[in-house]
């Protein structure tokens, strides 16, 4: 993967330059200092680091079967012990990596791109409104795509090094980063096999011999950690299931074609956040085209595969490796090509656009201005989105925005000695969590008579016999997941009486109203949010 030689040194160049990251640090400090509540996955993932010590990390199953890697577990937990448990302790770890990852990234850049394929990958770092959220939430996905910028980063300083001591600094490198993001093997294995390949086709053998002293310590790293941490209950069958049912395994058939279209269609969208509209759900990929507009970077992208081949095969060789081993693995189910589990290739296939920005690089006026209306076509989406989040916090992460922790103090801030709390089976893990993280009151925690039931009604019935305690209560707060339906660890759609409509939180609220009268609920300050927590003060005295 040879440097691009093109001279970077213009002092708008690097104003401009320095003017993105900036602020693209800046809107990743707001919503970090803005502090948003903890949504589903980050509770299921967060309880076990609150809750667990070191050695337990290490050593036990974690709540609500999450997975991350050893690396980010130890480092949040050390973040909670400073800080507190607290979201912002939480999510400290990734944010640290998303602006990391953003000043690295501008060195990749530089090596493999001229300078408007320079303003671009690194724009799209900064302002991609999705690889930000994730900068900014308690999840390991920032900390996978620092790693493969750091691999980007490890290979530019260390590929040119043959002496034992710099092959062994960049084996070690690669060994520890794998401790930290369990994505990084499929771009080790991209980076191994792509200067394997340099390396045969220039007769390098010797060279070639050494490499292995390298490659070894990755992947022996790796497989350590496969053995003794990440590969315990890797076959989880309702979390196949999961994927399956959300096509995120390639299908060994005619449909793999069909397959993959719609997988990078999606792909623009989530996790590189280059779509002008968040929509979802649409019947056809070409739907999602128009919708989304993405035709400037799916032109970009071929524009890059042009450019690369022309210019810098080993770049596209590694590119292309890198998707074409993640897909090999979903076709085997060891790895599913879904949404943020894909975050890790952002940074790279950020490089293929940045090469179809510089295609159009030119020293005439008319060149120069078909290149810099690409390049802000292509940033329009992200740029206005990520703006538009900025102004409208409660747009921030689309779905995956949650109310829980405002919505449970708004119920402890009206909260009088004697009242009765329940909270139904689907909002458990939150109630829990903040419960420890706000000192919240004792509540009667919901069974979950789904798997006891064979219709609504019956499945009424059985919580009725709970909800009989609370029978004659004046002030009784019920709390419920409006979105959640079905619990970690389920198979989608188990019983599916109760899954047909999809419609269970909704019934459950109505089913409740029957009983008593609603005298108080919670709703967001911004009155253009819709919570995703259902509190209500309900009166069961005339019941």
């Amino acid at each position: 993967m040879p440097q691009n030689q093109s001279p970077q040194k213009s002092p708008v160049f690097k104003y401009l330059l320095w003017a993105i990251v900036g602020i693209g640090i800046a809107i990743r400090l707001f919503h970090l200092i803005d502090n948003r509540s903890l949504w589903e996955d980050e509770v299921y993932l967060s309880t076990g680091i609150v809750h667990y010590n070191y050695h337990q990390l290490a050593t036990q199953p974690m709540p609500y079967q999450q997975k991350a890697p050893l690396g980010y577990l130890y480092v949040v937990k050390t973040f909670t012990y400073l800080l507190g448990n607290t979201e912002i302790a939480l999510r400290l770890f990734s944010f640290i990596c998303g602006v990391l990852s953003l000043i690295i990234f501008i060195q990749v850049a530089k090596f493999f791109l001229k300078p408007g394929g320079v303003i671009a990958a690194v724009a799209i770092m900064a302002f991609s409104p999705i690889i930000l959220y994730h900068g900014v939430e308690a999840k390991q996905y920032a900390v996978e795509a620092f790693g493969t910028v750091l691999l980007l980063y490890l290979y530019i300083k260390y590929h040119t090094k043959n002496s034992l001591k710099q092959q062994l600094i960049w084996g070690l490198w690669g060994a520890v980063i794998v401790w930290f993001s369990f994505a990084s093997v499929f771009i080790l294995a991209a980076i191994a096999f792509t200067v394997t390949v340099i390396q045969l086709f220039q007769r390098r053998y010797t060279t070639l011999i050494g490499s292995f002293r390298i490659y070894a310590l990755w992947f022996g790293s790796f497989l350590v950690n496969y053995i003794l941490f990440s590969g315990k209950d890797a076959d989880t069958g309702w979390l196949i299931f999961f994927f399956e049912t959300h096509e995120g395994f390639m299908p060994l058939s005619a449909g793999a074609i069909k397959w993959i279209a719609e997988r990078m269609v999606s792909f623009l969208n989530y996790p590189m956040g280059l779509s002008w509209f968040n929509v979802y759900n649409l019947s056809s990929v070409m739907n999602q085209a128009m919708q989304r507009m993405i035709f400037v970077p799916l032109v970009l992208a071929a524009a890059g595969v042009y450019y690369l081949y022309g210019k810098n095969r080993w770049l596209l060789i590694f590119i292309v490796s890198c998707f074409a081993i993640v897909m090999a693995a979903s076709t085997v189910k060891l790895y599913p090509f879904h949404e943020r589990l894909t975050l890790f290739l952002a940074p790279v296939f950020i490089l293929l656009l940045g090469a179809g920005c510089d295609l159009f690089a030119g020293t005439n006026n008319t060149s120069k201005m078909v290149q810099a209306m690409l390049i802000l076509l292509l940033l329009f989406g992200p740029v206005k989105n990520t703006f538009n989040q900025l102004l409208n916090p409660y747009l921030f992460g689309d779905y995956k925005k949650s109310y829980q922790r405002e919505a449970l103090l708004y119920m402890k801030a009206h909260y009088k000695p004697g009242d009765a709390i329940y909270v139904y089976w689907n909002d458990l893990p939150g109630y829990r969590l903040y419960k420890d993280l706000a000192d919240l009151p004792v509540a009667i925690e919901g069974k979950d008579y789904r798997h006891q039931s064979k219709s609504f009604n019956e499945y009424f019935n059985h919580l009725d016999k709970d909800l009989l305690a609370l029978k004659g209560r004046k002030r009784v707060w019920i709390i419920q997941n409006n979105h959640i339906n079905i619990p970690v660890g389920d198979y989608i759609g188990d019983p599916e009486w109760f899954y047909n409509k999809g419609d269970g939180p909704e019934l459950f609220y109505k089913h409740v109203l029957t009983l008593g009268k609603e005298v108080d609920t919670y709703k967001p300050e911004d009155k253009r949010a819709v919570s995703d927590i259902n509190v209500s003060l309900m009166d069961f005295t005339n019941n």
